[in-house]
């Protein structure tokens, strides 16, 4: 896609021909805000953004401490450092806007003080990606020459991560809308900003040190490579060094962009497509708009198939098919998604977008405080407020949305079926394949042939989906994570075997039908269980009927020994579950039952299964249900489920 704009001339007269690049008003254009302020479609989200920038002057800036950043090393915890580093920068973006939007001066010394203390940072790389082989993305990162496991960066050997380079970004737009109220009143600041930029960024990018991510496995790739650009864009005045920049970041967007399935399927989740998506967007709007070079993107099939990927996963309002590392709950890169709606002409895109925008928003109203708890502070940093403000309106619309009722997704091996098409609406399922192999996925949970039930858009029978991370979370020790492991998805347990992680472990014979009545993915778990699976076969077939509204999954099992031990755990969002003296259970929707019968299976417990994490705590609340099933006749070794609602 970037290969025909890899031509220096062409970058160069692009950027002579673009010299009064200005991608939105700054703050002394008071026409373009005052419009901003009072855009009807807007006024909740800058409501929102001034109550927020409101409660803010009362407040002190969080604390950044040295030892906040030795707890990744020393007990595994990134969370408690990574709350105020986010916050920092999500509450300096919403300062910056509502100064733009008031231009009073109310809001600058607070935002003075925030510069400072971001410029005070000895690192902006979080630690989580600044120690050799803590992650998987910390590639051909040097190891510490003094301590192996010094909890404390290395003076001068920072890692060039996702947040160094959002950093760059947001500081450098905070420049640019600002510069004329920063050139006026702290000229040194300013100039500072655009020093530290180029040393704890651009440098590291022209240098000679490698970084994972420009191998253009997954969503590190955009997500960097389009804050640096930006960043670039915006203080680099030498458009010689800035062509030079530009070019070395095409090669992995490129990379990336050759590893995104012709399908667009997203095989990291719904999360990093959010992220990966929009930042393509970004990306290819400041190559084609900062330099003039068109890279037709709507007629590129795979662009507009990548764009369209999150609209069939969509469950309804702002759930999401949360496979592997998903979340349930997803706040949209609005600005950035709606852009990408404009190039491929997605009206579907631009609606779903749209629908985000004023709940966001109102969740923002509602709470504008700084509670502590899990908060997505990262959608809303600055590069996503200014294209909410400008990029959005343009896109608005309440086009009705639709999805098909069967949907395939061949690179992903999953299955989405619906009674109806509308989301939010009837009886769905997502049903997966798929593959235990860290190599294909390395967000991937063990959980071929998992399965989740949703009714009237609300998950009934679920995914746990992502936990909060750590340090163990991309170690070795990751599959022992109960929420990782098969035991905490909807597969079985076969004479005490749990599915196991590594190359190979992967369904066979995966067949996806749709006839129109029903859609059925038949697949063998067996590999998933056994490394050397031979004629063992774990079957399983679901079947989703669409007109009866009805799911059915069959298990039959082949190991060439007698079934010993088999146990199918359900689990269950927190409703309430009704086991029936005909062996049924029923499961409480908010306005409709999902039913469930066994054969050959008996509800053996009901258990409550408390929640601690985190992340599932503010998606799941403090529990859910793990129904167990167990066999009624092991010599019988085939065993079923009917799912229907009342």
């Amino acid at each position: 896609m970037f290969k025909d704009a890899m031509k220096i001339e062409r970058l160069l007269d692009g950027l002579q021909k673009n010299k009064d690049w200005k991608p939105f008003p700054g703050i002394e254009v008071r026409d373009r805000w005052a419009d901003v302020a009072e855009d009807p479609a807007l006024k909740m989200p800058v409501a929102a953004i001034i109550a927020v920038a409101d409660r803010l002057l009362d407040e002190e800036i969080d604390p950044l401490t040295g030892t906040m950043y030795m707890n990744f090393m020393t007990n595994g915890d990134r969370t408690f450092y990574e709350e105020s580093y986010f916050r920092r920068r999500y509450e300096l973006s919403h300062l910056v806007i509502a100064e733009c939007l008031t231009a009073r001066g109310k809001y600058l010394p607070k935002i003075i003080d925030y510069l400072w203390e971001i410029l005070g940072e000895v690192s902006w790389c979080v630690p989580a990606h600044n120690f050799a082989g803590q992650h998987d993305m910390v590639m051909f990162k040097r190891a510490n020459p003094w301590k192996e496991d010094d909890p404390l960066p290395v003076p001068g050997d920072d890692y060039l991560d996702l947040f160094a380079c959002e950093t760059a970004a947001t500081l450098a737009e905070t420049c640019y809308l600002l510069r004329h109220t920063l050139l006026e009143t702290v000229p040194s600041l300013y100039h500072r900003i655009h020093s530290e930029i180029d040393r704890r960024a651009l440098q590291l990018l022209e240098g000679p040190k490698l970084y994972g991510w420009y191998l253009g496995r997954n969503n590190w790739t955009a997500w960097c490579s389009h804050n640096l650009l930006l960043a670039a864009c915006y203080t680099v005045e030498d458009e010689q060094r800035l062509v030079s920049l530009a070019l070395k970041l095409m090669v992995p967007m490129q990379r990336f962009f050759d590893t995104i399935e012709p399908s667009g399927a997203c095989i990291e989740g719904p999360g990093y497509w959010v992220v990966s998506a929009g930042r393509l967007a970004g990306f290819v709007s400041l190559v084609e708009e900062r330099f003039g070079v068109s890279l037709n993107a709507a007629d590129n099939e795979k662009f507009r198939n990548f764009g369209q990927h999150i609209l069939p996963l969509n469950i309804g309002g702002n759930l999401f098919v949360n496979f592997a590392d998903g979340g349930l709950m997803l706040d949209l890169d609005q600005g950035l998604l709606s852009r990408y709606a404009g190039l491929i002409g997605s009206e579907q895109l631009a609606s779903l977008v749209s629908e985000d925008i004023d709940r966001l928003a109102a969740r923002k109203l509602a709470n504008p405080g700084r509670a502590r708890g899990r908060n997505d502070y990262a959608r809303q940093f600055l590069v996503h407020l200014t294209r909410l403000l400008f990029w959005t309106p343009e896109n608005r619309n309440a086009v009705p949305r639709t999805c098909d009722k069967s949907v395939w997704l061949a690179d992903m091996q999953m299955m989405i079926a619906r009674s109806d098409e509308r989301p939010g609406t009837g009886l769905m399922l997502s049903a997966i394949a798929g593959s235990n192999d860290p190599e294909v996925n390395h967000h991937s949970h063990n959980d071929v042939g998992h399965f989740s039930v949703y009714l009237d858009g609300k998950p009934m029978i679920i995914d746990l989906g992502q936990g909060a991370y750590s340090r163990a979370t991309f170690t070795e020790t990751r599959y022992d994570m109960w929420h990782i492991s098969s035991k905490g998805h909807n597969v079985p347990s076969v004479n005490e075997l749990l599915q196991y992680a590594g190359a190979g472990a992967a369904a066979r014979d995966v067949d996806y039908r749709h006839d129109g009545a029903s859609s059925v993915l038949s697949l063998d778990a067996g590999p998933a269980y056994f490394s050397e699976p031979g004629s063992r076969r774990i079957q399983r077939r679901i079947t989703f009927s669409h007109a009866a509204a009805e799911i059915r999954v069959d298990d039959e099992i082949t190991l060439g020994e007698p079934l010993r031990r088999f146990m199918l755990p359900l689990h269950v969002s927190d409703r309430k579950i009704t086991v029936q003296e005909d062996g049924s259970c029923r499961i409480a929707g908010e306005n409709r039952t999902l039913v469930i019968t066994p054969e050959n299976l008996r509800v053996a417990d009901v258990e409550a299964v408390e929640i601690t994490d985190p992340r599932h705590l503010d998606v799941w609340g403090g529990r859910i249900f793990r129904i167990c099933l167990a066999p009624a006749d092991l010599a019988t070794p085939r065993f079923g489920l009917t799912m229907h609602v009342e």
